[in-house]
């Protein structure tokens, strides 16, 4: 199942990426050690998918639309990469209270904590998913490689490109019972220096006329 790319383009790509067959990537360089550890007892395969939450904060200088976040997941061959399995899965962002206060401490003046779920409708779907998966053998599975990555697409409020975006993402389950934090004040000014491609066009103004819809 799609989920909807905003059509003013923003990349805040890659805002989680974990392994679906094993510990956190060495290329996720820029989680505590803390989180690494308590991640350990994180299987996305079995884990519950109406207790994730993925939490975003952001500046004021920029601007998350709603149906912007969605949740990829990749399964391929270890051997040559061959795609084994390609899926997306909208979010929906949650305006609850209660939630939000649980991250009261980590919100900073000039910034604000979007948090985003699977919503109902799509949950039986990501079951069908950790199914498929755990449908394999063990030996089937060691020569798979996995990921799934959220991303979450804006624009900035101001005509010109901030100097700087921190951005920082934090993650809870079941099993964590409560937020960890995944990236901590990541500059997204940097990320998109450091990755000039297609997928990251740089970061549209709000006001900027709406570019046509991605396929």
């Amino acid at each position: 199942m799609p989920f909807p790319h905003s059509k003013t383009r923003m990349v805040l790509r890659i805002l989680l990426l974990l392994p679906l067959l094993g510990l956190l990537a060495a290329a996720c360089s820029h989680v505590p050690l803390a989180t690494m550890v308590k991640l350990r007892d994180f299987d996305l395969l079995k884990t519950d998918p109406d207790g994730i939450r993925v939490a975003v904060r952001y500046p004021d200088s920029i601007n998350i639309p709603e149906g912007a976040a969605g949740m990829h997941l990749t399964v391929r061959t270890k051997s040559d990469g061959v795609l084994v399995l390609e899926e997306k899965v909208a979010f929906e962002e949650m305006l609850s209270n209660a939630e939000k206060a649980e991250l009261g401490a980590e919100l900073k003046d000039g910034t604000r904590i979007g948090i985003y779920r699977i919503p109902p409708e799509n949950i039986a779907f990501f079951r069908s998913f950790q199914e498929f998966m755990l449908s394999k053998s063990k030996a089937e599975r060691e020569t798979m490689e996995g990921n799934m990555s959220v991303s979450v697409s804006g624009c900035r409020v101001s005509r010109q490109m901030p100097g700087k975006i921190p951005v920082s993402t934090y993650l809870k389950t079941s099993e964590l019972g409560s937020y960890v934090p995944l990236m901590r004040d990541v500059d997204l000014v940097e990320v998109m220096a450091d990755a000039p491609d297609a997928d990251t066009p740089g970061l549209l103004p709000c006001d900027k006329p709406e570019l046509p819809e991605m396929n």
